[in-house]
């Protein structure tokens, strides 16, 4: 009776409860992260009900049930990525805001979303997991399911804008913005243009882009919104990062990193694939832009040049991920080594003990698996974070960077050569292979238990025992502007009081010798 009792004291799961998750972005990346967080509730026994665009990637069963946010994806897919090559980090903020702004409207207007919201007044969430990633588009779903528990996530890496939402605003001066380009000098200069820019970046989230969601949402959905205290409801923030993938930074109670959640057990090849690449003994390039991309952002006669240099490495295998057809390709003409295919696996192909680089723009995502299998990467950074990570990449010797405004078939034949023929990049990527793998619990399990949690302990008003002051604090509370001032103020009044005493007293103390002088000179006379 004692051991039974010890037993079920020692039981900490908590019943089936009914989540809903739910994400406005339409990366299919990002869907990977979605997925297998979706996939491992499920088997906890919780009943998930998933909201987005590649909702239906799991099967619907008793315990899930998918809900397709249509149309979302293409509007997505239609943008026009090259913008961002050449626009200045503050052009880069309007883009981000009129993208998260056609999604939001798209998300809105979907039979799916509609769908979702129109479920009968009286249902029920015990939890929502939103995704926050490019903003408050999903609010509206925390009000109309009666402000149930809500853990926010995002499958990016913290930005300084959910940062600071959550508490954790003292973001440093030398942790750059996404948007711009990664510095490595740390001067003055380059951190008081990173403070400005991200200061003003995070102002114009909080203000103009909430405030024009919130109306967009108001007009579409014929409800009042009060984005600002729905999202003081939010318990905590689930982010990609983890302090061997990223810059370690302090984190608050309430922000979990778990940075590499998507990474699955190594599953067999479909097809010949497996085959191919067992059979790849002298070694296996693999070249993908990742799903959001899907190369298109490459021109043919750019193809060309990497065709061409694959040309001369003929004693290895090339696997190029490509979204155009096969015999569509610039590169027909090619040898047997080269191989184009318009998906494959590519957490199983990072995997394999026969994969010694691979080529990517750098997505959070990709250079998570490269890492975790010990995958030397030759980046070509086209945007965004794909900078940040790829500068990671150099700075600590795991690979190499292309520019992509300067490729030629010489510098992409160079640095792959580079690359594999200098075993420091496989030996640093193998170490930090060991030290990412080497975890008390994986990022699933992790998550697992925050979700739980939540749960568990009636995490109301925002989780407030994990959550900081700051969160709620002004700007100047938060940072103590307003003491550093009246410090600062009172210094420099007490250094002009007591200049302007020491000039009084030395014009004094030279006025009355001036005096005295001329007294003298008069007794004189």
């Amino acid at each position: 009776m004692n051991l039974l009792v010890i037993f079920l004291l020692g039981i900490t799961a908590v019943q089936g409860a009914n989540i809903l998750i739910t994400y406005e972005t339409a990366r299919r990346s990002h869907q990977i992260w979605i997925t297998q967080l979706a996939e491992a509730l499920v088997a906890k026994g919780h009943n998930i009900t998933l909201g987005g665009s590649f909702s239906r990637a799991i099967p619907a069963s008793d315990e899930y049930h998918p809900i397709t946010f249509e149309g979302i994806f293409m509007a997505h897919y239609k943008v026009n990525k090259t913008a961002h090559l050449f626009a200045n980090p503050w052009r880069i903020i309007h883009l981000n805001h009129n993208y998260n702004y056609a999604i939001c409207n798209k998300t809105y207007h979907s039979k799916g979303f509609n769908s979702l919201w129109n479920y009968p007044d009286n249902f029920t969430f015990d939890l929502i997991l939103m995704d926050m990633t490019f903003g408050p588009c999903l609010y509206p779903l925390i009000e109309r399911f009666g402000r149930p528990y809500t853990i926010g996530f995002t499958p990016s890496a913290l930005t300084p804008y959910l940062s600071e939402l959550f508490g954790n605003g003292g973001y440093p001066s030398y942790f750059a913005s996404p948007i711009l380009e990664p510095f490595r000098d740390q001067t003055f200069l380059d951190r008081l243009k990173n403070y400005l820019f991200t200061k003003f970046e995070i102002f114009f989230k909080k203000t103009f882009e909430q405030g024009a969601i919130e109306k967009l949402a108001e007009s579409l959905l014929n409800r009042t919104f009060e984005f600002g205290e729905l999202q003081k409801g939010i318990s905590l923030l689930f982010v990609n990062e983890y302090p061997l993938l990223n810059a370690p930074k302090a984190l608050t109670p309430n922000i979990i990193p778990l940075g590499g959640l998507h990474i699955r057990k190594l599953q067999p090849m479909p097809g010949i694939l497996q085959s191919i690449i067992d059979n790849a003994n002298q070694g296996f390039i693999f070249f993908s832009a990742g799903t959001d991309i899907q190369q298109n952002i490459f021109s043919p006669e750019t193809k060309l040049l990497f065709a061409n240099a694959f040309m001369n490495l003929s004693q290895k295998t090339i696997m190029w991920k490509d979204n155009i057809d096969d015999e569509d390709h610039p590169f027909n003409d090619r040898p047997s080594n080269i191989l184009i295919h318009k998906w494959v696996p590519q957490n199983e192909i990072l995997g394999h003990p026969h994969t010694k680089l691979f080529i990517t723009t750098g997505g959070s995502l990709s250079i998570q698996e490269a890492i975790y299998h010990g995958v030397p990467v030759l980046g070509i950074p086209i945007y965004d974070e794909h900078h940040r990570n790829i500068q990671f990449i150099v700075d600590r010797h795991l690979g190499l960077k292309l520019d992509y405004n300067d490729l030629t078939e010489e510098t992409i034949s160079a640095s792959i050569n580079a690359i594999l023929q200098n075993p420091i990049y496989l030996e640093n990527m193998d170490q930090l292979a060991k030290k990412f793998r080497d975890q008390p619990q994986s990022p699933v399990q992790k998550a697992i238990y925050w979700i739980e949690y939540v749960l568990r302990h009636n995490a109301t008003d925002g989780a407030d025992f994990l959550t900081p002051k700051s969160r709620f604090s002004s700007f100047y509370g938060t940072y103590s502007t307003d003491v550093e001032l009246f410090l600062l103020s009172a210094a420099i009044l007490t250094t002009i009081l007591t200049a302007s005493l020491g000039i009084f007293t030395l014009l004094t103390i030279l006025s009355n010798r001036s005096k005295s002088t001329m007294r003298g000179n008069k007794k004189t006379n």
